[in-house]
């Protein structure tokens, strides 16, 4: 880009758009142009607080949240224990020398997963005890 002045952008090109004020900076000795009459730039509009505001708790009891908790655990446990049967039957066609490496695989995958699975639920149960007596950090 060439520092040429005549390929400078000159005062006129830097009128900001009334929506989007900004300064312009101008260099020493420039003559400052005379404040232009009319209205006032628009101002900004922000949205009121009831757009940016994250809605508030939901009230619901205890038992009802224990009883979402344990419905969604045991179904996941479900479905590990369901894949682990599916899986274990699609490798019966496998070569009989790999069938039990196989299944031992299988096994202890998805023996681990469920494992995972009701640590979790544990976890989240406690969580909810914790939260019924007003417990909402551990030190």
């Amino acid at each position: 880009m060439s520092t040429h002045p005549a390929s400078l952008p000159s005062n006129t090109d830097l009128i900001p758009p009334p929506s989007r004020p900004f300064q312009v900076v101008r260099a020493p000795g420039q003559v400052k142009a005379k404040a232009r009459v009319g209205p006032p730039p628009l101002e900004i509009l922000f949205p009121l607080p009831p757009f940016r505001q994250t809605p508030g708790p939901i009230q619901a009891s205890q038992t009802y949240i224990r009883t979402l908790i344990l419905e969604r655990w045991d179904a996941e446990i479900r479905h590990c224990e369901e894949t682990c049967k599916v899986q274990l039957l699609e490798r019966i066609q496998d070569p009989v020398t790999h069938q039990a490496f196989l299944r031992e695989m299988i096994t202890q995958r998805w023996s681990a997963e469920k494992k995972r699975c009701e640590e979790a639920r544990k976890v989240q149960l406690l969580e909810l005890l914790l939260a019924a007596h007003g417990i909402t950090t551990l030190v």
